[in-house]
């Protein structure tokens, strides 16, 4: 595979996902990258030397008045033991290689002040198959000082001779929230597609009304995200039979709209995340041959796009669970009540309805906006946070809730198709399998698994067939 060159085309948020998954990760900081980063250290030495300049020759937080008495690597090593949290659950391997690449590609922006040889300890880290042990506590969207100080404590201890000036510039960065929230991104836009083809199962095994995907009714509303899903409803469900509705439930009639609405939010959050992964954001920032310290590592709009993408997810996790319990009701299947397939008074999947509901509540759970959150810190001064990091954890939770919501419609959905002998949508042939249920009542997990693993074949479907 070829290596990923740092520092001239901008690296997207799916690149950091797709990146970090593949294990160590061969990277090569373009000639252009390297220039800037040695600019900016220049200018950032150039500054030190003629004024004060916060984190380098002063002190940080409240202490931002306070003149160091220890300069150089002492002070450095100083600011990164002191910030090194180490609390909390380790970070996955994803994770730590998506904000280390994160981390490495705005360094490559320049602006920073970092020393190039900081860059080559990322690129040596992201090459490895050795990761540091990042832990999770601390951050409060002002900048990931915690995780990104033990960062910095790891590379120290891997040979890396710390130097005046490498401390804050290396922790004054949301990288580790972004590489979350990249990760979380690249899912939940898969599961966006995913539902959409389990929504058409759905569709099918209740002989829907396509009128409500037509694109005449999405014209007349035009936002770009409800234009999107109601295209690809409409591909989803061709071949479609004669309803057996005029106006089917809201479940499958309101979905263009809902659906529409979280292919906006998570289009929304692509672009804020796909900005600031290049952007150099450190504090105080060099440039035009000055220091300028400033406030724009606040992660504030991280923080609002990641809340309202999972704000986004709850209205289309709940359709997903009246489709559920559409498929449970015999005057919409023509089938035994819950799909039952046993005795009179059998169960079936009714259980699954109880599971959806549960997992929805999680999830409702997880979209509480994190921006609502306050914090006053440091003997006062610093008065506000985004908690992004809280924001970016959330929406990573989300997934797996959202998937199970999702799983236990398709495992009834498919369960209704067999009952009923009809295919399952064209376009899904290859992925939906309508296997018979067993004669009896039996525990759901099997079933629920087998439709989860599928979720990632349908999204990949779902897409080919546009």
């Amino acid at each position: 595979m070829a290596a990923l060159r740092i520092g001239d085309e901008p690296l997207t948020p799916a690149a950091v996902a797709a990146a970090a998954r593949s294990g160590p990760v061969e990277v090569e900081l373009t000639a252009a990258a390297r220039e800037r980063i040695a600019a900016a250290r220049a200018a950032a030495d150039a500054a030190a030397a003629r004024r004060q300049v916060y984190g380098r020759t002063t002190g940080v937080g409240a202490n931002r008045d306070t003149a160091v008495q220890v300069g150089g690597r002492e002070h450095a090593l100083a600011l990164l033991r002191s910030h090194a949290g180490g609390l909390g659950a380790p970070l996955p391997a994803e994770a730590v290689r998506a904000a280390l690449l994160i981390r490495l590609n705005q360094m490559a922006a320049g602006g920073g002040g970092h020393r190039p040889e900081l860059a080559d300890a990322l690129v040596a880290l992201l090459q490895g198959e050795s990761l540091p042990v990042l832990r999770d506590l601390g951050g409060i969207g002002t900048g990931d000082l915690t995780v990104l100080a033990q960062l910095g404590l790891a590379l120290e201890r891997s040979g890396l001779e710390l130097a005046e000036g490498d401390a804050l510039p290396l922790i004054s960065s949301n990288a580790v929230t972004l590489g979350v929230a990249a990760l979380a991104l690249a899912d939940l836009r898969e599961l966006l597609e995913a539902g959409l083809g389990v929504s058409a199962a759905t569709f099918r095994a209740l002989d829907g009304n396509r009128e409500a995907f037509a694109e005449a009714v999405a014209a007349a509303r035009p936002h770009p995200g409800l234009l999107a899903v109601t295209r690809t409803l409409w591909m989803l469900t061709a071949g479609a039979g004669p309803p057996a509705r005029l106006q089917d439930p809201f479940g499958l009639r309101c979905l263009p709209p809902v659906a529409g609405a979280l292919h906006g939010a998570l289009d929304a959050l692509y672009d804020v995340v796909r900005v600031e992964i290049g952007a150099a954001a450190a504090n105080p920032l060099f440039a035009d041959g000055d220091a300028w310290h400033h406030g724009g590592f606040h992660a504030a709009p991280i923080a609002l796009a990641l809340d309202a993408a999972g704000l986004a997810l709850v209205p289309y996790a709940q359709l997903s669970t009246t489709r559920l319990g559409h498929l449970m009701e015999p005057r919409l299947t023509g089938l035994a009540p819950f799909l039952a397939t046993g005795p009179a008074g059998s169960s079936g999947l009714m259980i699954a309805e109880y599971v959806a509901a549960d997992a929805l509540a999680r999830l409702r759970a997880e979209a509480a906006p994190a921006v609502t959150g306050t914090a006053v810190i440091s003997r006062g001064l610093e008065d506000h946070a985004s908690f992004a990091w809280q924001a970016a954890l959330q929406a990573r939770r989300s997934v797996e809730h959202l998937g199970m919501v999702l799983a236990l419609e398709l495992a009834a959905a498919q369960r209704a198709l067999a009952l009923r002998d009809v295919a399952p949508p064209a376009a899904l042939e290859g992925v939906l399998v309508a296997e018979a249920p067993a004669p009896v009542d039996v525990p759901i997990d099997a079933d629920v698994g087998r439709a989860r693993a599928l979720l990632p074949r349908l999204a990949a479907a779902v897409r080919a067939a546009r």
